[in-house]
């Protein structure tokens, strides 16, 4: 046995107890425990707040492995629990990173995660959808994974996600599913500075289509990039000019 003889206490049974009732009624295993890891770090959520997604974490890295000493400005667009933010000022420490969200929650938990791991992160109060893109820093790197699962495919998502996630960090209309996209491209053509980079986590449905909104003369590349289970999932965009920081 791992632990020999060793019981646990009655407060530690019954907090295992109710672990055990909880998982088995559904509810994810990072709202039980009340954190999950991302990029090597500890990364508190709960209720109200989506739980940081493997995919989330493999584009986290692929910024951070690209741009190695990286000292510019970085805004974290729709930024919900702050991993992303948090992941790339302790792996960029010279750099000023912003992030932002409309969700008070998140921007609650954002903050507890900041102060926790000692990240150098401002947080922002904003609404992609509605405020002007000036509102947003000028930048040499903007990432952002926004809402981007449409409702039709609500039906084919496992009930321990529907019943617990929140649905507005997760959730477009099928009518007009790349709404946050074109908000965020908006962003990238006024604040991205020359030689700057956008990177964004994508519906792999709709991975072409997101990218054709960011396709235009200001931008030298435009790149649809696979995730490692082969799916269309990440896009990256690079601003002609030559970057100085």
């Amino acid at each position: 046995m791992a632990f020999g003889d060793r019981v646990p206490g009655a407060d530690a049974a019954a907090l295992i107890g109710d672990a055990a009732v909880r998982a088995a009624a559904g509810e994810p295993l990072q709202y039980i425990f009340g954190y999950t890891e991302f990029c090597g770090h500890r990364i508190e959520v709960e209720p109200g707040v989506l739980i940081p997604r493997p995919e989330t974490e493999e584009m986290t890295m692929a910024v951070i492995r690209s741009d190695r000493g990286f000292t510019g400005t970085v805004t974290d667009l729709c930024t919900g629990s702050g991993c992303i933010a948090v992941a790339l000022a302790l792996a960029f420490p010279g750099a000023a990173v912003t992030a932002t969200d409309i969700s008070e929650k998140a921007l609650s938990v954002a903050r507890r995660n900041i102060n926790r791991t000692g990240a150098s992160v401002s947080l922002t109060r904003s609404d992609i959808l509605t405020d002007e893109p000036s509102a947003v820093p000028m930048s040499h790197l903007i990432v952002s994974n926004p809402p981007y699962v449409t409702m039709h495919e609500k039906a084919a998502m496992h009930r321990n996600v529907l019943d617990h996630e929140p649905h507005e960090a997760l959730f477009v209309p099928d009518e007009d599913p790349l709404v946050y996209y074109r908000a965020i491209a908006a962003v990238a053509a006024d604040r991205l500075l020359p030689g700057g980079t956008l990177w964004l986590e994508v519906n792999e449905s709709l991975a072409k289509e997101t990218a054709a909104l960011i396709t235009g003369p200001q931008y030298r590349e435009v790149q649809v990039i696979r995730d490692i289970r082969g799916k269309e999932r990440f896009v990256k965009a690079e601003k002609k000019g030559e970057r100085r920081i």
